[in-house]
Formats: structure tokens, sequence, C-alpha cells
């Protein structure tokens, strides 16, 4: 047999060799990335979901214009690896009705095996809330609902959400009446008249109010008639009224014999009573609030 037909089968022979050593190069990286993965997908298999819970509620400030709350939540990881928070839906009810809702994007990594704290602050306006329907306005305490829905990055798992609520009840905080409810002539001669203004406060609230200082000023037909503050406490207990009396002396001399015929006479006035008035609700951080005044209309001398 000629020499070049049996070096042929040689040749194959080495073909075939070099293509299992290429195959087998290319091929143990792969399995080697492979074995990788499959033990990282065994290290998470037995991954413990995380749980969360309201840890608190604080009523950061209230004012007669809205209540600041803070809603403490705690979320707890016992795995052995951090995970992170993607993200954390909240819907704030007031009487089973939305008020405020909305999404919040705090980037919170909870780690290994701990309680990581997430604070949610929603501000409550009250003048959103009269615009509810029914008359949650009138109630002296409203029930409040706090649905949460925490997004947490789990391995393998991926976006896993953890749902919490929580219920309670917030008193509702209404401005007090406050007006001119007549004023009384002590005496009157040409000179000088002696006056006391008795000022009505109105305490529509389920708490009692008490107030320290009452700055004013009164105008009768556009003019000053009287100015100054008083300083003596008072105490309206809920749902009633209280007067604060003011006394001052007025100028006839000054202002003309035009004031002195109208409270001679006992005509009917036209007043205006601006000023501020400092309260006290009894309740946290309603403590020492000054309201302002603007009272106008129209009162006759008694």
């Amino acid at each position: 047999m000629p020499p070049f037909l049996r070096a042929a089968p040689a040749r194959a022979d080495y073909a075939s060799t070099t293509m299992i050593r290429l195959i087998l190069r290319l091929a143990i990286p792969c399995l080697v990335v492979l074995l990788a993965s499959c033990a990282e997908l065994a290290k998470h298999a037995d991954i413990i979901k995380p749980t969360a819970k309201l840890s608190g509620t604080r009523l950061e400030n209230i004012s007669f214009e809205q209540a600041d709350l803070v809603f403490d939540l705690a979320i707890e990881n016992q795995n052995p690896i951090a995970i992170n928070l993607a993200g954390l839906n909240y819907d704030l009810k007031i009487e089973d009705q939305t008020l405020v809702s909305g999404v919040s994007a705090e980037d919170v990594e909870i780690k290994p095996v701990s309680t990581s704290a997430v604070q949610l602050p929603i501000s409550l306006k009250f003048d959103e809330l009269k615009k509810l329907p029914g008359e949650i306005w009138q109630q002296d305490y409203f029930a409040y609902q706090l649905d949460t829905e925490f997004v947490v990055d789990l391995p393998v798992i991926g976006h896993y959400t953890i749902p919490v609520s929580q219920s309670g009840e917030l008193p509702v905080p209404k401005l007090p009446a406050v007006r001119l409810a007549n004023l009384q002539l002590k005496s009157l001669n040409l000179m000088v008249a002696e006056i006391v203004a008795q000022v009505e406060v109105d305490n529509p609230n389920a708490f009692d109010l008490a107030f320290s200082d009452f700055n004013y000023q009164l105008n009768i037909n556009q003019q000053p008639w009287g100015q100054g503050s008083v300083n003596k406490g008072s105490h309206i207990p809920k749902k009633q009224k209280g007067v604060v009396a003011i006394p001052f002396t007025l100028n006839i001399a000054s202002l003309g014999q035009a004031a002195y015929r109208l409270l001679m006479d006992r005509q009917p006035l036209q007043y205006q009573l601006t000023g501020e008035l400092t309260l006290d609700t009894g309740i946290e951080m309603m403590e020492a609030l000054t309201i302002p005044i603007d009272d106008r209309g129209t009162t006759s001398p008694q």
C-alpha cells in the first residue's frame, strides 16, 4: 500500500485530539462558573423573609391648622446577609376615606440579623379634612388608619412586599370664636368715659382652654377707642363660653362731642376688634398657641 494512504489516519487522530482539547479548555471555565452560581443559589435557598411592624406613633406637632405625625416602623432581617428597602407605599385613611397617600423612596440597608428603624412623617392638614364628605370636622375625634407596604429586595426571590397597618384616634382641634359681646358704659362726662368691653370666647372643643395674654385694639366707627393687654388668666371649659372683661378709659375731649352723643344716646356703633390671644389647650405640643383676632360688627352701649 502506498505510504500516503497509511499516513492519513494519523492526521485524523491528531485533529480529533486537538478538537477535544479545545472543547475541554472552553468547557472547564463555564463549568466552574456554573458550579459557583449553583453554590450561590444554594447559599440563598433558605432565605428567611423579613418581617415588619409599627413600633410607635408620635405626634410631632399639632396646631389649629395641622397635625404632624411620625410613624415609627421596624423591619427585622433574620438573614446572615444585608437586604435593601426598595420602597415604602403608604395610605392614610380618615374615617375610611383616603386623605394622604404616596411613596417614600428612602434608601435603607437592613443589616444582617438585625432590626432597622424607618420613620414615616405625614402632615395632616385640617383644611383638607374639612373637604372630606360627611361631618368629620364636626366630630370631636376622628379615627385614622395607616396602611403601608414595605418593598424589600431579596436575593433570588426579588421584590417582596410586607404589609403593615395601624389604626388610632386623634382630637379635632377647632379655633375658638372670639367676638365683642357688648360695651358697658360705667360712667360718662364731657371729659372721659369709663367703658368695659365684654369679649366672649366660645370654646367648641372637647377639651378645656386657658389663656393668659390678650393683646387687643378696639376701633369704633373707624376711630381707635382702646388698646392694651389683659394678662389675667382665664379658664374656659370644653363646649362652653367664657367672657373677658376689658376696661378702658375713653378721652372724650380728644374724640369730640360726636363720641359723647353716641354714648349718651346709646346709638349703634360699628366696631372692629383686633389683636392676639394666647391659648393653652392642655394637650402636649399645643401649649402657648397664639391665634389672631379680627371681629367686626355692630353693637350698642349698655
